[in-house]
Order: structure tokens, then C-alpha cells, then sequence
């Protein structure tokens, strides 16, 4: 089954800020945009990192009018009073940026997120180019699809065109994510099948097999002996002769290499 790919989940929609921006219009980009962190590219759209209010906060200094400084998360709330330190973007962002390919799967881009303790990542081409951004709501997506649609694919991609069961004879019902096989297969490896395949489609949460199947398959046949065949040659390397030759070899095995090489001639004649 077709796995679901962070290009499916992803916001193609990102703000982005260039890398010669000044901290001030950084800030303004965030205020503006109520969003915590923001992209830097360059004149090309390659990420070159990111800049957050983490790195902004210990940057960012804040005097009340008696000139006494004031530290704290809440001081990027007064814009009037803000003097920003000099300088780019480039120089306040943190990089290289966590990035992500669109073909990646979201099982991958949720543990990237997980041991990097972030709840993002940048979504770059080949070129490195940004391409969109993914969040952890983003991967959840998959779980809001209909239980119709989800229905659709099971019957459709799974049991007809996949594994070529005639119409009719599985039947598939979905609630909540939950699916659930009836009907009759002409083999076991046919139900199992079913059954695996359906669970890797995406926005399944579970299965329940109540498949039955005419013939089980899934003992392994005892391989058949192959018939020996009749090779002169047959035994020699183990100091006999062939059975057929009507030469025997000595019991006792004590004969010298130029009485066994002998009889061995003799057998041939």
C-alpha cells in the first residue's frame, strides 16, 4: 500500500524572511504573523536556518524610561521601548535548520521532530530549496480521513486490484477508523493478505479479521526426494565402488593405492 508521505500533510504556504533582514523587521515578522519562528533563505529559497524567539530573547533589549534594563519573555511586548541590536538575520538565527525531504514518511518526520525535541521541520527539495513546512498537528492529518473514503481504498485498491478478490465476496465496514472483513476467500494466504494490506492503509487505527477461506495454504509441503541417478563414478570418492559394478571393494580397506587403483580399472572394463 501507498504510504502516506510528508508531502501529503505538509503547508506549502510559508513565511519566510531573506537572510539580510535587520532583527527589527524579524520581530515584525513574528509579531505580525503570530507565529514563534520564521525560515531565513536566501535570494534562491535555499534555508540557510531559522530565526525563533528563543534566539531573539537574549538579543532583544528592553529600558524602561528611568533607563533601567528589564528581562523576561514579556518585554518583546513593547515595541516603543525595544532598541534592536544591530546586525541580520543571518547573524541571530540558529543553522544549520532541522529539514525534511517531501518523500520522507511521517513516521520518519515524527522522530526526527521527537529526538529533536521540535515540533517542526523545514521541507527542502533536493536543491535544498524550501518546499513547505510540517508540524506535529500536520501529522495527524491522516487520521481525519472519512471512514468512506478510507472504505473506498480497501475495497477498491486492496481487495479488487491488489489481491483480484471477485466483488462480492469480502465485504469491508468502517467506523471510527476501524475495519472490519467478512466474507470468504478461496485461500488463507489470500485472507491474511487482506488483512495485512489493510492495515497499512492510511488513517486505519485497526482490523478485525473475520475472514473465512476455503483451502488453507499455509502448510509447507514436504519437498520431494529427487530420484538418484545411476553415475558410475558414484561412491568412488568415499573408497566404493558402484553398487551396480559387481566389483565389490575390499571389507578390510587395506589394500595398497595401486590395488584399490587397479580393481577400480578393472570395474570399468
Amino acid at each position: 500500500m501507498t504510504q502516506w508521505q510528508v508531502r501529503d500533510v505538509m503547508t506549502t504556504d510559508v513565511i519566510t524572511a531573506p537572510d539580510d533582514a535587520s532583527v527589527a523587521e524579524i520581530v515584525t515578522v513574528l509579531t505580525d504573523r503570530q507565529i514563534t519562528a520564521v525560515p531565513i533563505v536566501d535570494r534562491f529559497d535555499v534555508v540557510l536556518g531559522v530565526v525563533s524567539w528563543t534566539d531573539l530573547r537574549d538579543k532583544i533589549d528592553i529600558r524602561l524610561p528611568d533607563g533601567e534594563p528589564h528581562v523576561g519573555w514579556w518585554r518583546r511586548w513593547a515595541p516603543s521601548l525595544a532598541q534592536w541590536p544591530e546586525g541580520t538575520a543571518v547573524e541571530v538565527m540558529s543553522g544549520p535548520a532541522l529539514t525534511i525531504g517531501a518523500d520522507a514518511s511521517l513516521s520518519a518526520a515524527a522522530r526526527m521532530m521527537y529526538r529533536s525535541e521540535v515540533g517542526r521541520l523545514l521541507v527542502v527539495g533536493g536543491d535544498n530549496r524550501l518546499r513547505g513546512i510540517v508540524t506535529r498537528s500536520d501529522l495527524l492529518k491522516v487520521h481525519a480521513r472519512l471512514d468512506a473514503v478510507i472504505r473506498d481504498e480497501v475495497i477498491h485498491r486492496v481487495l479488487h486490484r491488489t489481491l483480484m478478490i471477485p466483488p462480492g465476496d469480502v465485504q469491508a465496514t468502517v467506523d471510527d477508523g476501524v475495519v472490519s472483513l467478512t466474507g470468504r476467500t478461496a485461500r488463507k494466504m489470500t485472507a491474511v493478505a487482506a488483512v495485512q494490506l489493510t492495515e497499512a492503509v492510511p488513517g486505519v487505527v485497526g482490523v478485525v479479521d473475520q475472514l473465512a477461506f476455503a483451502v488453507d495454504d499455509t502448510a509447507a509441503a514436504a519437498p520431494a526426494r529427487k530420484a538418484a541417478e545411476r553415475d558410475p563414478l558414484l561412491g568412488w570418492w568415499i573408497g566404493r565402488t558402484p553398487a551396480w559394478s559387481g566389483v565389490p571393494f575390499p571389507a578390510d580397506r587395506t589394500g595398497t593405492h595401486d590395488e584399490q587403483t587397479a580393481a577400480r580399472a578393472a570395474a570399468l572394463q
